[in-house]
């Protein structure tokens, strides 16, 4: 068994941020302070994404070591997406397979934001989902959902697509309004170099992590052989398909036998690692599709 993943040997990981927002829009601090907050926790990378608003990264990439990525929130007139990459605000079309359509044939990269915000859970049902299988991936947790009504994660509905053969990556963002929204979850990418093209190569095929606190060191798979090296991990989980637990090692390392593990279930297309920390901290692996040899 082999797997088909997007990580590769690059030990070079970069920390950022995709989703915050600014006294442009209905932010809390300037973009100046945005930019400084972020800098200050050690992050790599950083988008500002004010709701349908373009603020230019060029303008500020002067004043601050970030790598600043432009991206835009589509927020009017339905459910809310995220547009990374491109230097414009997407019209807010109320169809939103346009909007989509209009970010991807750009070249950008197109995220489904909050899915389970508010009390019905149902901002990005299953079925909206479904019928955008095109955009990259889905926003396994935001972080400002924590305090307003909703599901901060989504790990269930992640599972539930990608089992349906929907590849879909999961992205962790901040969405953060106040100062005390930040650093509440981010992106961790396998990168060689800091550019804006390396790390929106990295958000758009895969080649990253999501975490909420547990930091990964190493990602290497070797056949159907998955290692996984964290620092500050308790417990880490082998996952496959609607998010069945098939095994758990104790401590911050572990390997898994992938054909070992699913020898005698059929079924399965995919498997994923999920890192515990001490007080609730998640760090999630993007999907590995197992292929036959």
């Amino acid at each position: 068994m082999q797997l088909d993943h997007p990580y590769t040997d690059e030990r070079s990981w970069l920390k950022g941020n995709l989703h915050t927002h600014t006294t442009l829009s209905d932010g809390s601090q300037s973009v100046e302070d945005v930019i400084d907050t972020y800098a200050q926790r050690g992050y790599d990378f950083l988008a500002i994404s004010d709701h349908d608003l373009f603020v230019d990264p060029a303008d500020y990439r002067d004043e601050t070591g970030l790598t600043l990525l432009p991206a835009v929130e589509v927020t009017a007139d339905g459910p809310h997406l995220q547009q990374v990459g491109l230097h414009e605000a997407p019209h807010p079309d109320e169809d939103r397979h346009t909007v989509v359509a209009t970010i991807l044939d750009a070249g950008g990269i197109a995220i489904l934001n909050h899915p389970k915000y508010q009390s019905h859970l149902e901002h990005w049902s299953a079925a909206d989902i479904r019928e955008l299988a095109t955009v990259h991936g889905i926003e396994l947790y935001n972080g400002v959902i924590e305090r307003h009504l909703g599901a901060a994660t989504v790990t269930d509905r992640w599972d539930q697509l990608l089992s349906e053969g929907h590849h879909l990556w999961g992205y962790a963002n901040d969405d953060a309004h106040l100062a005390t929204d930040v650093g509440r979850g981010w992106n961790v990418v396998q990168s060689a170099d800091r550019s804006p093209a390396a790390i929106l190569d990295a958000l758009a095929t895969g080649r990253f992590y999501a975490s909420t606190g547990v930091s990964i060191s190493a990602i290497v798979i070797d056949g159907g052989r998955i290692s996984v090296e964290t620092t500050n991990a308790t417990r880490i989980q082998l996952r496959s398909d609607h998010g069945v637990l098939q095994q758990t090692v104790d401590g911050t390392a572990a390997t898994f036998h992938v054909p070992e593990q699913l020898a005698h279930r059929s079924g399965h297309t995919y498997v994923r690692v999920e890192c515990l920390g001490w007080a609730g901290e998640r760090a999630w692996t993007q999907p590995m599709y197992l292929l036959d040899e």
